[in-house]
C-alpha cells in the first residue's frame, strides 16, 4: 500500500516507469491536444507567453480532460485533485487553499489578477465554464500585485470557436445527485463568434441534512473589429445554494481527554440552516496589434458577489456516553463584495546585441468594496444542547439584535499599480527574467466596530533565470519579494496591516516528447513578517488573529503529461517544513503529500480508457495540538467508453477504499469526507 513507503519512494515507483516510456520518442499525434499538464503558453507567473519548461517556477495545468474525466465539478475538487495543493474545508460552505504552507490567496481569469481580499473561499464554485485551471506555485507577484508565497490560480475560460461544437452531459450520483450541462459555440460570421455555457447540479451529500443546488450561466462573444483588432466580452453567473449547513464542526475529544468518532454523516447543522452564495461577473477585453511584433491589450472586469446565510454555531465538549456539554450559537451572516479591475498592458518583442527579447508594460486598478453584517438573536441564540443534539432539532430563529456600529463591515480597498517584466536572452540557452511591481494600496472603513484603515505603497521586484543545460533539459531559479494586505482583525479589532517577507526557487525541468510532459524537480524557501495567525472568535463571533514571523521550506517532485500514445500522468510529491520562531508551525498542514493520476487508453480496445487517482498525505494535528490525524490514503477510480463519435459513458468511483478521514484540522472542530460513492455520465459532442 502507498500509505507503508516512504513519500518519495512511493513517488519514484509511480513515476519510473512512466518516464522511461517517454525518453522511448515523440507521440505521431501531434495535432492533438495534450490530455494532461502543458496546453500551449502560460502567461500566469510573468504575462511573458512562456511555456510551462520556460517558466522558473513550478507550474501544474488540469486540462478539461483531467476535469471530465475525474468528475471534477467543483473548483475545490480541482484543487484537491492538483499536486501540492490542501483543501481545507473547515466548514461545508466555506474553505482555505494552501500550498507549501500558506493560505492561497492569488487568483486569475485568463491571465489577469482578481484582488481576492478575504482569504476565505464561500460556496462551491462550478467548473463547466472553465477550459483548464493553471497552478504556479510560490509568489508571483508581479502579475497579482499581492504576493503571497504559496500559488496562483489561474481560471482559463472556454472561448468561442470558429465551427460549430455543441456537447451536453447528463449525470447521477450517490445522494440523489443530479447534474446536467450545455456547452455550445459557432460562428455568426467570419468576425463573430460566440458561446454559450449552461450547468445545473442538485443532489444531497453524505452529511444529514445537507443538500447543494448549483445554477450556472456562462455566455461570451468574439468580435473582430478589424484585421488587427478584436473585442471580447463575457458575462458568468454562479449561484450555489446550501442547506443544513455546518458553521463550525464536530467536538473532537471528550471530556476525560478520549476521541469522539462519530459517524461520518454527522452534522450539528439544524434544516433550518443555510448558505447561499451568488457570483456575477462581466468582463470586456481589447486587443490590439499595433504591429507585427507588438500588441496592446485592455481588461475590464466587474465582479459582484454575495452571501447570505443563517447559521448555527455548537461548541463545547461533550461528556462520553451522555453527549451532554455542548452549546449552540446563532447568527444570519451576510457579505457583499463588489469590485472592479482595469487591467492595460503592452507586450511584444524587441532586440539587443543582435537578439530577441520580451518585454511587457503595464498599468493596473482595482477598487473593492466589502460589506457584512452579522444578525443575532441574543434572547434565543445560546441554547444548552442535549444528548440529541446531532439530530439538529434545533427551532429556527429570528434575528432581531443588530447593532451596524459593531456587528458589520464597511471597508473600502484601492489598490493600483504599474508593473514591467523582460525576458533577456543572454545566450541560446540562458535567459534572464526581470520584473517589478509598484502596488498602491489604500484602505478605508470600520469593521465590527473597529476601525480598518491601512495604506501602503511597496515595490515588489520578481527576478528569474533559466538556462537548458542540454537539450530539453532546463536549471532555473527565481526569486520574489511577499506582499500581501490582511483584513483580518486583533483582539482589539485593528487590522493587521501588510504580510511582507521573500519567495525563492531552485530546480530542474526535464520535457519529452516535445514538451507534452514536464518532469520538475524544485526547492523552495520563504519568510513572512507580520503572518496572521487565528487564535479564537471573540464572544461575538469575530474570527480573531495575531501576527507572527513564519518560514516555510522544502522541494517538490511533479511529472505531468502525455507518456506515450494512451497514456498520461499527472503525479506530485510534496515534503514541506514551517517554522514559526524555530518551533513547528501550522501542524494542520500536511508535511509530506503524494498525489498521483493516471488514464490509460488500452490498445485492445481503443474506446475504452481507464485511470485511476491516489492521493496520500502524513499525519496532521489541530494547533492547540489537542488532535492528531493519522496518514490516510485516498484512491478514485474512473472508466470511459466510446460508444460512437458522438456518445460516450463515464463511471466514476470515489473513495474506493471507503477510508475515514476528517476534511481538515484547520481549526479544533472537523467533519468527515465524503465515504465511498459513485457516478455516471451520459455525454454526446456534436
Amino acid at each position: 500500500m502507498i500509505s507503508r513507503l516512504s513519500p518519495l519512494a512511493a513517488f519514484i515507483c509511480l513515476t519510473t516507469t512512466s518516464v522511461a516510456f517517454a525518453e522511448e520518442g515523440t507521440s505521431s499525434k501531434l495535432e492533438e491536444t495534450f490530455i494532461y499538464g502543458e496546453q500551449g503558453k502560460t502567461d500566469t507567473a510573468t504575462k511573458l507567453e512562456l511555456s510551462i519548461f520556460e517558466t522558473p517556477q513550478t507550474v501544474t495545468a488540469v486540462s478539461r480532460a483531467q476535469l471530465d474525466e475525474f468528475a471534477l465539478t467543483s473548483i475545490s475538487d480541482v484543487l484537491n485533485y492538483a499536486p501540492g495543493i490542501t483543501v481545507e474545508e473547515v466548514e461545508t460552505n466555506r474553505t482555505y487553499y494552501t500550498a507549501r504552507g500558506f493560505d492561497i490567496v492569488n487568483f486569475q481569469y485568463d491571465g489577469v489578477g482578481i484582488p481576492f481580499i478575504s482569504g476565505l473561499n464561500l460556496g462551491q464554485q462550478d467548473t463547466a465554464i472553465y477550459e483548464k485551471v493553471e497552478i504556479v506555485k510560490g509568489s508571483a507577484g508581479l502579475i497579482t500585485g499581492l504576493a503571497n508565497p504559496s500559488a496562483t490560480i489561474n481560471y482559463v475560460r472556454k472561448r468561442p470557436t470558429d465551427e460549430l461544437q455543441a456537447s451536453a452531459a447528463l449525470s447521477l450520483g450517490q445522494w440523489q445527485n443530479k447534474r446536467a450541462e450545455v456547452d455550445v459555440a459557432t460562428a455568426f460570421s467570419d468576425s463573430v463568434r460566440a458561446r454559450a455555457v449552461v450547468a445545473y447540479d442538485n443532489g444531497e451529500t453524505h452529511l444529514d441534512r445537507n443538500e447543494n443546488t448549483t445554477q450556472l450561466g456562462y455566455g461570451i462573444f468574439e468580435f473582430d473589429l478589424s484585421d488587427n483588432t478584436m473585442l471580447t466580452a463575457g458575462y458568468s453567473y454562479d449561484r450555489n445554494e446550501s442547506k443544513g449547513v455546518l458553521w463550525g464542526a464536530l467536538p473532537l475529544l471528550y471530556t476525560d481527554g478520549s476521541r469522539t468518532n462519530y459517524d461520518v454523516s454527522t452534522s450539528n447543522a439544524p434544516d433550518w440552516t443555510f448558505a447561499n452564495t451568488t457570483q456575477k461577473q462581466s468582463f470586456a477585453e481589447l486587443e490590439h496589434h499595433i504591429n507585427q511584433n507588438w500588441t496592446a491589450h485592455l481588461h475590464l472586469t466587474h465582479n459582484e458577489s454575495t452571501y447570505d446565510s443563517n447559521l448555527f454555531y455548537v461548541y463545547g465538549t461533550p461528556e462520553r456516553g451522555t453527549e451532554v456539554g455542548l452549546f449552540g450559537y446563532a447568527s444570519a451572516y451576510e457579505r457583499d463584495e463588489e469590485q472592479l479591475n482595469v487591467d492595460l498592458f503592452v507586450s511584444g518583442d524587441f532586440s539587443l546585441f543582435e537578439r530577441n527579447h520580451q518585454l511587457v508594460l503595464g498599468y493596473s486598478d482595482s477598487d473593492t468594496n466589502l460589506a457584512e453584517a452579522s444578525h443575532y438573536n441574543n434572547t434565543d441564540g445560546f441554547p444548552v444542547l442535549g444528548a440529541d443534539w446531532a439530530k439538529g432539532n434545533t427551532p429556527a430563529m429570528d434575528f432581531p439584535d443588530y447593532d451596524p456600529a459593531t456587528s458589520s463591515t464597511d471597508i473600502d480597498l484601492s489598490q493600483k499599480a504599474f508593473y514591467v517584466a523582460a525576458r533577456l536572452n543572454v545566450l541560446d540557452n540562458l535567459a534572464l527574467l526581470l520584473g517589478a511591481r509598484n502596488t498602491e494600496l489604500e484602505q478605508t472603513g470600520v469593521s465590527y466596530g473597529g476601525e480598518s484603515n491601512a495604506s501602503a505603497n511597496k515595490t515588489v521586484p520578481y527576478f528569474g533565470v533559466t538556462y537548458e543545460l542540454i537539450d530539453s533539459l532546463m536549471l532555473y531559479s527565481s526569486y520574489s519579494e511577499v506582499f500581501k494586505q490582511q483584513t483580518w482583525v486583533n483582539s482589539e479589532l485593528q487590522p493587521l496591516g501588510a504580510t511582507v517577507g521573500a519567495s525563492s526557487e531552485l530546480g530542474l525541468k526535464k520535457s519529452f516528447n516535445d514538451e507534452r510532459s514536464v518532469l520538475t524537480l524544485a526547492a523552495f524557501s520563504s519568510e513572512q513578517s507580520d503572518f496572521g495567525v487565528f487564535v479564537d472568535r471573540n464572544e461575538s463571533g469575530i474570527a480573531i488573529y495575531r501576527t507572527a514571523e513564519l518560514s516555510s521550506s522544502g522541494y517538490e517532485l511533479e511529472f505531468s503529461g502525455e507518456v506515450t500514445d494512451g497514456l498520461n500522468i499527472g503525479a506530485g510529491l510534496t515534503v514541506l517544513d514551517i517554522k514559526e520562531d524555530d518551533e513547528d508551525a501550522r501542524p494542520f498542514i500536511p508535511t509530506q503529500l503524494l498525489k498521483f493520476s493516471a488514464s490509460y487508453v488500452l490498445p485492445s480496445l481503443p474506446d475504452l480508457k481507464i485511470g485511476s487517482s491516489v492521493k496520500w498525505q502524513n499525519e496532521t494535528t489541530t494547533s492547540d495540538g489537542s488532535y492528531t490525524q493519522d496518514a490516510f490514503t485516498l484512491l478514485d477510480i474512473a472508466a470511459h467508453y466510446q460508444i460512437n463519435a458522438q456518445l460516450s459513458v463515464s463511471l466514476n468511483l470515489e473513495n474506493l477504499g471507503n477510508e475515514k478521514y476528517l476534511n481538515s484540522l484547520y481549526w479544533s472542530q472537523a467533519y468527515f469526507g465524503e465515504p465511498r460513492n459513485m457516478s455516471a455520465t451520459v455525454r454526446w459532442k456534436l
